[in-house]
């Protein structure tokens, strides 16, 4: 494939997908790193693409404001939760219902399952990001809570929410957390994603935690639920011997790494 060939398609890969890593970028087009670096370079000089912690993203034009919080979260240990993403494919059974949280982490986590085929499975989500990218698929079965939209955190939230939920019987959750404490507690900063959170893994059978390494040992100010709560642990390879240590104690908590 010619240069400008290839980065064209790296700049529509990116319109489709927002972000992506390097390491993708270089199997995708089967070339080395350092030439989807030097692709990327001049496609920085043009604008085009802006490079990020462990990878890139797509450029936006000086004074858009689209550059929110959730934004600014996913690009934060981007690589990481990829990682973390492709690990937890193996987790997601046919004829199954599952449900996705509106985290950065479980939006990459769409990303990848939904390139996958699988037979009657039902997603349900309070991600309005997740409902956007899912528009690309129309073979995909999802559906959303509704409720009330929370723009800086990306999630509908609220009693229309909790009162969707009610009524739903879920196999499987997928949830991430803004910290877990030294106690292994879940936590979170905000009160409506907390009761999202409690909601969902009193309807859950099983609840799977996908977390990057950067969340052990981080407080946040609400607790949602003990650890052993979660059925898997699914974090990337950077994760302490300590947490290793930690977790490994707990009955029945698999982790994954």
């Amino acid at each position: 494939m010619i240069p400008e060939k290839r980065r064209q398609e790296i700049i529509d890969t990116l319109q489709r997908e927002q972000v992506t890593t390097l390491a993708n970028l270089s199997s995708k087009f089967r070339v080395s790193r350092v030439t989807i670096q030097r692709d990327i370079s001049l496609l920085e000089e043009k604008g085009l693409v802006k490079k990020v912690h462990g990878g890139v993203k797509i450029g936006r034009p000086a004074g858009n404001h689209f550059e929110t919080r959730f934004r600014a979260r996913m690009e934060a240990h981007y690589a990481k939760k990829q990682e973390i993403a492709l690990k937890a494919l193996s987790l997601v059974k046919d004829e199954r219902t599952i449900f996705l949280d509106s985290s950065t982490t479980l939006y990459i986590f769409s990303q990848e399952l939904f390139k996958k085929k699988f037979i009657d499975l039902n997603i349900i989500t309070t991600s309005p990001s997740i409902v956007g990218k899912a528009r690309n698929y129309p073979d995909m079965k999802l559906i959303c809570t509704g409720g009330q939209l929370k723009a800086d955190f990306n999630m509908f939230c609220g009693s229309w929410v909790l009162e969707f939920l009610d009524h739903i019987n879920i196999d499987t959750a997928f949830i991430s957390a803004a910290g877990i404490s030294q106690q292994l507690m879940l936590t979170t900063s905000d009160k409506d994603l907390a009761n999202i959170l409690a909601k969902v893994m009193e309807r859950s059978k099983n609840i799977n935690l996908l977390a990057d390494s950067s969340k052990f040992f981080r407080q946040g100010m609400l607790n949602i639920s003990h650890i052993s709560s979660c059925r898997h642990v699914v974090t990337d390879s950077m994760i302490s011997r300590g947490a290793v240590n930690q977790l490994n104690t707990i009955h029945n908590l698999h982790l994954i790494y």
